[in-house]
């Protein structure tokens, strides 16, 4: 937001135009500046001049020919190719010798010309060429009081502009009253006077049919009035800011809304239907904005309607046919206040922001609506003249200033300061926040309730006072502390958060971590999911569900590394992926429960298996790398030997992990590894293989136990026999060796050395044989062939009662 310190100097004569110490005490506040314009008064040599005839070119269709009164008691001729020059304008005039200075900062002077045939000597300037605005559309217009001759600089002040970066919960310094305020005690704020009007109710004027959107509205109509060009002063103030004049009657509204903080807008009253103005939400209609552009209005926008139609998006713009023109006569001019919330989504639907929408949809003072629109109705009767018809009000103002109470010993020890009560006080008052109480406050006080005023929409509780008194006593004038005091924890959970845990443990296994957004194409989640959760107003199409899991987000990101040539990647996330849950899963009255949410780890693997290397050839990664990435972070979460990976089809296997609680075993579902499809590959625009796997964050937290047990080696030796089982093929090798592990507690490992599916007779089941090694070991003795052959017939019978598998006859 740009602030004019000229601008500022209406409300506080006194400012200092120090520009560095106002830039150091702005910044202190907590309004940074990022940026200072110094705009300087243009060359002596540029001057007032009254263009006396206008001529056409007779080389050039589009320049003309313009004798100009420089004061010199002789005429000057100047080409000119502007579209608004006209005999009688008063204009800056460079004459030869002028320097002048280019938007990109170098300088030029003025010298005698001849353009397309015809001497020129001098040029009439625009604004932008004087560097006091941006504006070219056409020569700048003096004011008719302008001498003839006499330098412009004379006419004009030198002006610092501050480019300021205020935060959304500051609102209040969204104008220049508002930095005015911050910049200088309360009671020494200068308001411009303005006669007060009585807005009457119930006369058909206003009628607002949906409160909640508008609590407060005031239309005030003024006939007679003389559209035009506003007075050079009016002009400069928001060319300083960057704003381009258009009329007085809209360059009025905008340097109130900058003036003042209050939006204002003003219609033409001849062409509302009915002259009358009412407020709805459940306007479905089209319309034009001033911005040339037609918005559909949908249910709970907003809408200023005449008797027919829409005529503005209440609080974000108004409408392109209902706006002031040179031929208006009679304005109803509006100025109201708007819920914060509604302004917000409606700006947000629409995409549309407006200077009125950014500041009504973070919240203007309700209390100030009815001023602003009396300063307004002065500005307008002095500048475009008219009178007053009526003015009428809907709704009411805040009926009290919110109170707010202090304890001056719970700020110190959150500031970690010593500020007195009473200092605590002045400071508060210095910003209109004044305490409730009559009479000193004692410095012993335990609690303190102050008035907040209305313009304070941020300041809700003590904390916020708190921030206040910090704010203004200085952050650099709190003392350090000498002394550190730290607690230290009892006891420490290693590890202390199990998904950084989880990202050390893959940035060891040589991945990169990357931090993608949760929002993604919904064309990108249906290739993963079927229940995506959709964004109920989705900012962009790029950003339209909440990611089923990580994959979408991963792959994009290796595709978009492969576009800038870098093939070779091991990437890993740890985010969160939501999923809607089906009808049958939620609970009654709870409408959280509609939405499923995981933390997920997920990681791909593509391109190269190891870096390029003149001593070994290029090997691309298969499915297998990626499996051993994940049985090795499985190790380190000591999960490996209680971990199972079960074949789901030809590209993807599941893990499972067999988890003891209370006694209780349970086999948890915890992630896969997969080879991605073509199909999916081609949908993110993939041209090499890519390995993904999966794994829930949850559920591998649940099973870890970072306490590792030693176990010594057996002093006795381990015996290995090998067993060949016939079982019906749809059942998978895994299940054989779990059941062969909890046979017998000497059974210490079993591994698969052989398969082979056997040929059957027609009609028969199909059959698979499958060979098994143990090995048995007891810690307590050497164990004899009896002892062993007991354990070989737990297994066979387990094998046969659960399986229905028998030992292979030779």
């Amino acid at each position: 937001m740009k602030i004019s310190v000229n601008w500022l100097k209406e409300f506080i004569p006194s400012l200092s135009s120090d520009s560095s110490g106002l830039v150091d005490h702005l910044t202190f506040l907590g309004l940074e500046v990022e940026e200072v314009f110094e705009q300087k008064l243009p060359d002596e040599k540029v001057v007032v001049g009254k263009v006396a005839e206008v001529r056409p070119h007779p080389n050039a269709d589009r320049l003309r020919i313009c004798m100009v009164d420089t004061g010199e008691g002789e005429l000057r001729q100047i080409v000119c190719g502007a579209p608004n020059v006209e005999a009688g304008m008063t204009v800056p005039v460079a004459t030869i010798g002028a320097e002048l200075t280019t938007d990109s900062g170098e300088s030029f002077t003025i010298k005698p010309a001849k353009i397309r045939g015809e001497h020129s000597s001098g040029m009439i300037c625009a604004a932008d060429e004087l560097g006091l605005s941006d504006d070219h559309a056409g020569v700048m217009v003096l004011d008719d009081g302008c001498e003839i001759g006499k330098p412009l600089a004379n006419y004009l002040e030198a002006d610092t502009v501050f480019d300021i970066a205020v935060t959304p919960n500051r609102p209040d310094a969204l104008s220049h009253l508002g930095v005015a305020r911050e910049l200088a005690d309360c009671h020494e704020i200068v308001y411009p006077q303005a006669p007060v009007i009585e807005f009457t109710r119930g006369g058909g004027l206003v009628e607002v049919q949906d409160e909640e959107a508008c609590s407060y509205y005031t239309a005030t109509v003024i006939r007679g009035v003389k559209v035009g060009q506003s007075p050079r002063w009016l002009a400069r103030r928001l060319e300083q800011i960057g704003l381009r004049p258009k009329n007085n009657i809209v360059d009025i509204t905008n340097y109130i809304l900058h003036s003042f903080g209050q939006p204002l807008h003003a219609f033409d009253l001849h062409r509302l239907a009915g002259s009358r103005i009412i407020v709805r939400s459940d306007a479905t209609d089209s319309f034009m904005a001033l911005n040339n552009v037609e918005y559909q209005l949908q249910p709970g926008m907003a809408a200023i309607c005449d008797s027919r139609e829409p005529v503005a998006i209440g609080g974000v713009m108004g409408g392109l046919y209902s706006a002031v023109t040179d031929k208006t006569t009679d304005i109803l001019l509006e100025a109201a206040y708007f819920n914060p919330a509604s302004i917000r989504k409606t700006a947000k639907q629409l995409q549309l922001s407006s200077d009125s929408s950014y500041r009504f949809e973070r919240g203007v003072d309700p209390c100030n609506v009815k001023r602003a629109a009396e300063y307004a109705v002065a500005m307008i009767l002095e500048i475009a003249g008219g009178k007053v018809d009526s003015a009428e009000a809907w709704g009411s103002m805040p009926a009290a200033q919110k109170i707010v109470s202090l304890r001056p010993k719970r700020a110190n020890a959150v500031l970690g300061s010593s500020i007195t009560a009473s200092r605590m006080v002045r400071l508060l008052e210095k910003i209109c926040i004044k305490a409730v109480s009559q009479g000193a406050v004692s410095d012993d006080a335990d609690q303190i309730a102050f008035s907040v005023p209305s313009f304070r929409v941020d300041i809700e509780q003590e904390i916020d006072l708190i921030e206040e008194v910090a704010r203004l006593y200085g952050y650099n004038n709190l003392e350090p502390a000498s002394a550190m005091v730290s607690s230290y924890p009892v006891s420490r959970k290693t590890p202390e958060y199990f998904p950084d845990y989880l990202r050390n443990i893959m940035i060891g296994l040589n991945f990169r971590e990357a931090l993608t957004n949760p929002l993604i194409r919904k064309a990108e989640a249906d290739c993963f999911s079927d229940m995506p959760v959709s964004a109920l107003n989705p900012i962009s199409e790029e950003l339209e569900v909440l990611r089923p899991n990580l994959a979408p987000s991963l792959l994009k990101v290796a595709a978009h590394n492969m576009r800038h040539g870098n093939r070779d990647l091991r990437l890993f996330e740890v985010a969160h992926g939501f999923e809607t849950q089906p009808e049958s899963e939620r609970r009654s009255g709870d409408p959280l429960s509609a939405f499923l949410e995981k933390e997920l780890l997920s990681m791909v693997i593509t391109g190269r298996r190891e870096p390029r290397s003149w001593n070994r050839q290029d090997e691309k990664a298969d499915f297998y790398d990626l499996r051993g990435v994940v049985e090795m972070l499985l190790e380190k979460l000591n999960l490996l030997e209680k971990s199972a990976f079960n074949i789901y089809n030809e590209r993807t296997i599941g893990i499972e992990i067999t988890s003891t609680e209370n006694g209780k075993h349970s086999v948890l579902k915890v992630g896969t590894v997969q080879e991605v499809g073509r199909e999916v590959l081609d949908a993110f625009g993939l041209d090499q293989d890519v390995y993904l796997a999966e794994l829930d964050v949850a559920a591998l937290e649940r099973c870890f136990d970072s306490c590792v047990v030693y176990e010594s080696p057996s002093k006795f030796p381990v015996v290995e026999r090998d067993l060949s089982f016939v079982l019906p093929r749809h059942i998978p090798a895994r299940r054989l060796i779990d059941i062969a592990k909890a046979s017998d507690p000497l059974v210490r490992s079993v591994r698969v050395f052989d398969v082979f599916d056997r040929v059957e007779p027609e009609g028969d089941a199909p059959m698979r044989s499958v060979a098994i090694s143990l090995e048995l070991a007891d810690r307590s003795g050497t164990m004899n062939e009896e002892a062993i052959s007991a354990v070989i017939s737990k297994v066979s019978d387990s094998a046969k009662s659960e399986l229905g598998a028998v030992i292979r006859q030779v």
